[in-house]
């Protein structure tokens, strides 16, 4: 029988497995909401073994310490290291507050720094009940992001405020239908709280590049999320062939397309994944509009 105490030290391991069975099924079968806190609480837990870990190796010689817990996983298990577990709680929370922080002060910077200025709301897009502002930014790149900033109220109230970001390239080089399907596709990510969530999980990815775990989860969750807002962009325009222009004529931009610190883009990123991922969106944006579940709408003029 272990001691309550190295039993206590075993619980966040138990949670973090049922965690990880839990974000496979929510993966292949739940709402994108449910998927994200999963990943969230996951990546917290993660980062609570990986700092204690890290802390312990540390604590004990370095790389022959890496060997020794290697061959013997159960000494971070003994009585004596609680307080390693006390340190690995620091530093995961330390790194978790830092990705927060980072992500509010990023998202500010861009207000200020891109000289943004608004937009009216498009008449064919319903106005969204989050209060949402629509901002444009000069730039000949043509891209659209969002994200969501926590901002105080009146007296200890805080409330969540809602940005999306479009190009002056992106605006001069699609059509009507077109700049609205690419709104609609960062509603989508806002719907589904991926300004609350995934960019948080994207900007601790980037801070903890050394960890293989939160960089591949955080690729698979940006992929499928991807995928989602652009279902419900077609939902909400009943026209999935003015997103698949929108993209195919962003993709054509001589000059690749690099994201923002953690804020997830309409069009982002580099090299033969990021195209073969614009390929496939393109592809199943066209496969939806042959299902005949969307009547397409008359193509908007420039």
């Amino acid at each position: 029988m272990f001691p309550a105490l190295v039993g206590a030290l075993y619980v966040p391991v138990a949670i973090w497995l049922g965690m990880a069975v839990g974000l496979v099924v929510a993966y292949r079968r739940s709402t994108p909401p449910v998927v994200l806190r999963l990943a969230v609480a996951f990546l917290a837990l993660w980062a609570l073994l990986a700092t204690t870990t890290a802390v312990w190796v540390l604590a004990h010689g370095g790389w022959p310490a890496v060997v020794a817990l290697a061959r013997s996983p159960d000494r971070l298990f003994q009585p004596g290291a609680w307080p390693l577990w006390v340190a690995g709680a620091v530093g995961s929370f330390t790194v978790f507050a830092g990705a927060f922080g980072l992500n509010q002060l990023v998202g500010r910077g861009f207000l200020r720094l891109l000289r943004t200025h608004p937009l009216p709301w498009p008449r064919g897009l319903l106005v969204p009940a989050v209060t949402t502002t629509l901002l444009a930014f000069p730039s000949p790149t043509p891209e659209a992001f969002s994200f969501a900033l926590v901002r105080r109220g009146p007296g200890l109230r805080v409330h969540r405020h809602e940005y999306i970001l479009l190009s002056s390239g992106l605006r001069e080089r699609l059509a009507t239908d077109e700049v609205e399907a690419a709104i609609a596709h960062e509603l989508g990510h806002l719907r589904d709280l991926d300004g609350r969530y995934l960019t948080f999980l994207r900007t601790l990815a980037r801070m903890m590049r050394w960890d293989p775990v939160i960089g591949y989860l955080t690729s698979c969750l940006t992929r499928r999320e991807e995928f989602r807002a652009d279902a419900e962009a077609a939902r909400i325009t009943g026209q999935p062939m003015a997103l698949a222009r929108a993209l195919y004529k962003a993709a054509a931009f001589p000059v690749p397309v690099v994201a923002p610190l953690g804020v997830v883009t309409f069009l982002s990123g580099r090299g033969r994944r990021a195209r073969s991922d614009t390929v496939d969106r393109i592809q199943r944006l066209v496969e939806l509009a042959e299902s005949g579940m969307f009547p397409e709408a008359p193509r908007g003029r420039r």
